[in-house]
């Protein structure tokens, strides 16, 4: 039956077809291409550094002779240049080709679509749009399955298997229906919203229901939670392996409040949704690992900008791709304490570009720099830091009692001058009580926002 036809049946038809297919074994509902891409990261995981770099090099010679053959975009990358892939024969040689980023692919979209693949059968991407306009742009037909492979065999450092059930605090807020369960995925998903006691405590008892022993999210949504859980003192009454983030930056305070309530790890990966890199954390420490199978990573070494070529995607192929994400600078190219080569390596996710605070002096101040000062409130249930202009700063801050306002008045009071001593001379701090932190709709939320154009943050990255 095509998905056409299923999308016309009544609802309660395609749920009940989502529970036959879901009784399936996780061998047939997950396909053939993702247990092929899973089983040989499993093996491949432990390759030497060599064989890495050897499969790289044949992954990237098949990217760059497709997009110089079916690309015109590439093609007329390769002519300006006086280049042809053969021409690129090392990780050095590949910096002959220009970067490509978000305003440049939006310019030339229709000329880097590979002409060689129709368009009607392949699924439309877009990036979350939580800074301006959602990129769009097409995927090759079994990327799904592949990306899947990629996030499994990341989880399978801290126990989880295909196809093992697991809860979901993440995707788009729904106040009338807060929990589905999807038979297909064996996922319970809850919203990404905390209200109040009766809502935690409604969250908890469905939870220790579904029996589940990983829950998957977004960092934001996990941490108040797991805050709320702390703030009511209620008891958690079920037991993880894992707590799975995904899709934001993981600030420390956040690990830390929800290791303290559920006691179990946190696991974070990173990735976008061009799927260019993909790093995940060692599960014998917190440093990234970027996935070398994935496709090739580098991290500018001024701005420290993560910049990425993903084998995954011919049909839109983003090669030498500036994500606007800033990490670390690489600590080593092996992790030595579990012995894999995957490189490089590197402490931390600092954010997007657009997170950061620019000062008055053009210094960025990274958001987990930012969040120091909102550790352990009392009186404060949520806030956000908004950048008027080079010069001002606002914190929104939600009390938690609005009828004893003696303690909020003295932590936004004690907020504002720790974050002016952060941010130094010359920016103005201010704090703003209001009713509620107004989430968007697809529950992703942005605890940053920031008025500055994006040509000012990176005029501040080079001038600081």
């Amino acid at each position: 039956m095509t998905q056409g036809l299923i999308k016309q049946l009544p609802s309660p038809v395609k749920q009940g077809l989502k529970y036959i297919y879901g009784a399936l074994p996780s061998q047939i509902r997950y396909g053939k291409v993702f247990w092929e891409t899973y089983n040989f990261l499993q093996e491949s995981q432990w390759w030497s550094r060599e064989k890495l770099e050897e499969y790289q090099m044949q992954q990237l010679s098949k990217l760059l002779h497709h997009a110089y053959e079916y690309v015109p975009y590439y093609r007329r990358v390769f002519y300006e240049r006086g280049l042809e892939p053969k021409d690129i024969q090392d990780f050095d040689d590949l910096r002959k080709l220009p970067y490509l980023d978000k305003d440049a692919f939006k310019l030339h979209a229709p000329d880097i679509v590979a002409k060689n693949v129709d368009l009607k059968k392949l699924p439309m991407s877009h990036t979350s749009g939580t800074t301006g306009k959602p990129l769009q742009f097409y995927q090759d037909h079994l990327e799904s399955q592949k990306e899947w492979a990629f996030v499994c065999h990341q989880w399978a450092r801290v126990g989880y298997k295909p196809g093992c059930p697991r809860i979901e605090l993440r995707g788009p807020i729904n106040r009338h229906n807060p929990i589905y369960y999807d038979p297909i995925s064996k996922v319970m998903r809850f919203s990404p919203h905390i209200s109040d006691k009766e809502f935690t405590l409604y969250y908890l008892k469905r939870m220790k229901l579904f029996g589940a022993e990983f829950i998957h999210g977004y960092p934001g949504a996990i941490a108040s939670f797991a805050y709320a859980i702390k703030t009511y003192k209620l008891t958690v009454p079920f037991k993880l392996k894992a707590i799975l983030f995904a899709s934001e930056t993981v600030y420390n305070w956040e690990r830390e409040v929800v290791q303290e309530v559920f006691s179990c790890r946190t696991f974070d990966f990173y990735g976008q949704a061009e799927h260019v890199v993909m790093a995940s954390e060692c599960e014998k420490s917190t440093q990234y690992h970027c996935i070398p199978q994935y496709g090739i990573t580098e991290i500018d070494p001024d701005t420290h900008e993560i910049i990425g070529t993903g084998f995954l995607n011919h049909a839109n192929p983003f090669i030498r791709y500036r994500t606007t994400d800033i990490g670390s600078m690489p600590l080593s190219s092996r992790c030595e304490q579990c012995a894999r080569n995957y490189y490089p390596v590197f402490a931390k996710v600092e954010g997007r570009l657009e997170d950061f605070i620019v000062t008055p002096q053009g210094t960025l101040i990274a958001p987990a720099i930012i969040t120091h000062p909102f550790k352990d409130l009392k009186a404060i249930k949520d806030t956000q830091v908004v950048q008027e202009s080079l010069d001002s700063v606002i914190i929104r801050a939600v009390p938690w009692d609005k009828d004893d306002l003696q303690l909020f008045e003295a932590e936004i009071s004690k907020l504002c001058q720790d974050l002016q001593e952060i941010l130094g001379v010359g920016m103005q701090v201010k704090g703003n009580m209001i009713e509620e932190i107004e989430r968007p709709k697809s529950g992703k939320f942005k605890w940053i926002q920031s008025a500055i154009s994006k040509d000012s943050i990176e005029k501040g990255i080079w001038e600081a």
